[in-house]
């Protein structure tokens, strides 16, 4: 873990993973993010009491496989299956699977077990969480992306944590 993550810290760490918004901004920039690195870098955190991965399940062999991996990692899944809703106004359909609720109820049932939350996503949706977490005096780190944080989370969040800066600790080599 870096320097400046070990003093952004604040007693016991509850993670949340936004794996769609994590994997779209890695994505957007060109390189993909190795989910062993990062559990790595995250679990330097003194302290960790949670670490939960929210994303779809897409039931294919590989996903499976990916799943058990993380699984076996240590993350916490919270999976739910891609909804698929047509589009009348357009021919085809549109692909769906946000996990902003889960997410969010999930963190109120942590909110006794941690002092820190990191949440990796910058969906502005976030932010009346993140108002009611300062209020209950707890420490916010938002990881995301310059393109891909609202301004609201920027703003709300104790810190910001671009993951460009991080890159090299997490990212996938090919």
């Amino acid at each position: 873990m870096s320097t400046k993550l070990k003093k952004l810290v604040k007693g016991k760490v509850a993670v949340f993973i936004d794996a769609a918004n994590l994997e779209l901004s890695a994505k957007d920039r060109g390189w993909k993010v190795d989910y062993r690195k990062l559990y790595k870098w995250i679990k330097e955190a003194d302290k960790l009491k949670y670490i939960g991965f929210f994303t779809v399940r897409f039931n294919s062999k590989s996903h499976d496989a990916f799943l058990t991996l993380l699984k076996k990692t240590g993350y916490k899944l919270v999976t739910k299956p891609l909804k698929v809703i047509k589009d009348k106004s357009k021919t085809g359909h549109t692909r769906k699977a946000n996990f902003d609720v889960e997410i969010a109820i999930e963190t109120m049932k942590q909110i006794d077990s941690f002092d820190t939350m990191m949440l990796f996503s910058g969906d502005s949706d976030f932010d009346y969480l993140l108002k009611e977490l300062k209020k209950k005096d707890k420490k916010v780190i938002v990881v995301s992306t310059k393109y891909h944080i609202s301004r609201e989370l920027i703003k709300r969040a104790d810190a910001y944590i671009d993951l460009r800066k991080i890159k090299k600790l997490i990212e996938r080599k090919p």
